[in-house]
């Protein structure tokens, strides 16, 4: 990829940025001013960020953080007690803006809905006053297995009000998938729907669950949108009798809020833990300070509940009193330009997407968006996967007419947020990004645990804990130091990401650490290899994979899906390229053409399905996949 800069912050962006406002109140002279502050003292930093966004406490803490107990166990907000809804909702009471639309909702058929802060306030304490009558009580886990409708965010806060924990499950799950994670959490209850449309279709989710919840034997109740019989469903019509007047419960700051379970490539599902502080600070220093969003903001984000992104849109918009767009569906149907009549229809202001999005997108025929007016957007923000060139010049210069800045982001479910992430104080580079986060401790290390030098890849770890950063996993305390305390050396955490940092201290993601190829000791990650492919302008998408060999370490089998208009491309046009831009050493072993890649939802590439469907292996749970037949598709070339 380029490496020259590509954008500059205006004067009157750095002037006015809520960034600039916070090195104000936290008296610090700049951005590097404020990394070296926060990486000696991160309890100064994120004492600071609650105090410039004004998070509210029933009871003040003591101490902002404690490492007693070894950084792995780091406490934050010692003593204090809060509530996320006292923080999203409750705060905004008194003001006048309380009466007006928090959530604007579309279904796939077109069906409109929206919702008032007030009005929103009054639904979820009807639905906390009947969970409480239910017998749920505070620490109890709570489900929920539902698609983006405003039903799922009053479900998510009202279980929150009550001092319950909530658990979101994402909407695509097979039935093995939502019972697993049940039975792991121990869950009592869990909120569903009877249907909802997918491209079309319609998706009985309660159905495709009702028969297997008898294999949970800690469930009590079952909360239905939609009407059925049973002696544990409470059907969504019963909440309308209920009062609407409902004390948000105090708990202590570091309690257990959300579980989110990471879709881990091995071994049993891993519940990463947010807490009520937690997630709100995180939100309020990541997307408010350094993202820049503002009570002005309109949000729009199409991921699901069931993952961290859905439970970060939330906080986002609610925390800061903004609007939101919710959508149930995909972004391309049923108009596969969805996504952008969105944002022109609401006239969103920050907007979040993933690079996967832009990749499907780029291929439609531009015409299509010429009469749109996305002049609305100021701020897009970018995570879950590695960026390629073309896609994010795609992004910037046509989507965003070289002026919306792209504000790149790295992290995961673990850390509640970003690890890197991007200063709009600072220059961008194409799918850069071009600072790290102040209070992350951010790193890039050897096998070893050693610090490498600019533009040489290692694995992206934190030196410190952070109030973001799952409490362990649940019920799982050793697996938790294992699986990220312990794989360099102590008190390093391995994020599972391989990155690098060139000379000007702009940062580089190429993959997941366990994507790793490795050809003859020589290691590369796959996002190198796909790059060199999608550039060159005749492929939609790539997924590379190593494949065991016993002479070299690994094989490299390339995946490609043409764009529509090549015809009878030739493996060695793509071997070539390879070779030109990465040498013979990583010269594919073999190029397969297919139809599609499995993708999940969030429109993430699987490449852990390819390598067992390439390898004749079990590829696990694939309830999670967008498109599952193109499984079967990828079998029919395996070794």
């Amino acid at each position: 990829m380029s490496k020259e800069i590509i954008w500059q912050p205006s004067k009157d962006l750095i002037e006015n940025s809520k960034l600039t406002k916070f090195l104000n109140f936290s008296k610090t002279k700049d951005y590097e001013d404020l990394e070296k502050k926060s990486s000696s003292d991160p309890g100064w930093l994120w004492d600071n960020v609650i105090k410039f966004a004004d998070l509210k406490f029933f009871k003040p803490y003591s101490k902002i953080m404690d490492e007693s107990k070894g950084i792995p166990w780091t406490k934050w907000c010692v003593d204090g007690k809060t509530n996320i809804v006292l923080n999203c909702i409750d705060r905004h009471k008194d003001k006048e803006f309380f009466k007006q639309t928090f959530i604007f909702s579309e279904r796939e058929d077109g069906e409109k809905d929206s919702i008032t802060y007030e009005e929103f306030d009054k639904r979820i304490s009807k639905v906390g006053n009947a969970l409480k009558n239910n017998g749920f009580k505070k620490g109890d886990v709570i489900a929920l297995y539902m698609p983006q409708f405003i039903e799922t965010y009053i479900a998510y806060f009202a279980i929150l009000k009550i001092g319950c924990i909530v658990l979101p499950l994402f909407s695509g799950y097979g039935s093995k998938a939502v019972i697993e994670r049940l039975n792991i959490s121990k869950a009592k209850g869990i909120f569903t729907v009877d249907k909802t449309l997918r491209k079309a279709k319609e998706i009985r989710m309660f159905d495709q669950i009702k028969n297997e919840l008898n294999q949970v034997n800690s469930l009590e109740k079952i909360f239905l949108l939609g009407n059925d019989k049973g002696k544990k469903i409470f059907n969504w019509s019963n909440f309308e009798n209920v009062s609407d007047k409902l004390k948000t419960e105090e708990m202590n700051a570091e309690d257990p809020a959300i579980i989110h379970f990471t879709s881990g490539t091995t071994g049993k599902p891993k519940g990463c833990v947010y807490t009520h502080i937690g997630l709100v600070a995180k939100m309020a220093f990541d997307e408010g300070i350094l993202a820049d969003f503002k009570h002005t903001d309109i949000h729009l984000c199409m991921a699901d509940m069931g993952w961290m992104v859905g439970s970060k849109s939330a906080t986002i918009a609610s925390s800061h009193g903004a609007k939101m767009i919710i959508a149930e569906g995909v972004p391309d149907f049923p108009n596969e330009l969805r996504f952008w009549k969105l944002i022109e229809k609401y006239k969103v202001s920050w907007a979040e997407l993933s690079p996967a999005l832009i990749r499907n997108q780029m291929t439609k025929d531009e015409i299509l968006f010429k009469n749109l007016n996305l002049d609305s957007l100021r701020i897009v923000c970018t995570g879950g996967e590695p960026w390629t060139e073309k896609p994010w010049k795609w992004l910037f210069e046509f989507i965003g007419k070289s002026k919306v800045p792209i504000m790149n982001s790295a992290g995961g479910t673990e850390v509640s947020g970003s690890i890197l992430h991007c200063c709009l104080h600072r220059p961008f580079k194409v799918g850069s990004f071009n600072a790290p986060i102040p209070g992350m401790s951010a790193d890039i290390v050897d096998s070893k645990g050693e610090k490498v030098s600019a533009d040489q890849m290692g694995e992206l770890v934190m030196r410190k804990s952070s109030i973001g950063l799952t409490k362990s996993l649940w019920n799982d305390d050793e697996r938790y130091i294992q699986n990220y305390w312990k794989v360099i050396k102590n008190d390093l955490w391995v994020h599972g990401d391989l990155a690098s940092k060139d000379k000007d201290g702009h940062w580089y993601l190429h993959g997941r650490s366990d994507d790793t190829i490795k050809v003859s000791g020589k290691r590369i990650g796959p996002s190198e290899l796909e790059s060199v492919i999608v550039k060159s302008g005749k492929a939609k998408e790539v997924a590379a994979v190593g494949i065991p060999d016993e002479s070299k370490g690994s094989k490299i089998i390339l995946s490609i899906v043409p764009l529509e208009n090549e015809k009878n491309l030739k493996e060695n046009l793509f071997s070539d390229l390879i070779i030109k831009d990465l040498g013979k050493s990583f010269k594919p072993d073999r190029i397969i053409f297919v139809k599609d890649l499995p993708k999940t939802r969030n429109m993430k590439i699987m490449r852990r399905v390819i390598k067992s469907c390439l390898t004749n292996e079990d590829p696990g749970d694939i309830s999670t996949l967008l498109n599952p037949e193109s499984v079967e598709e990828i079998k029919q070339h395996a070794i």
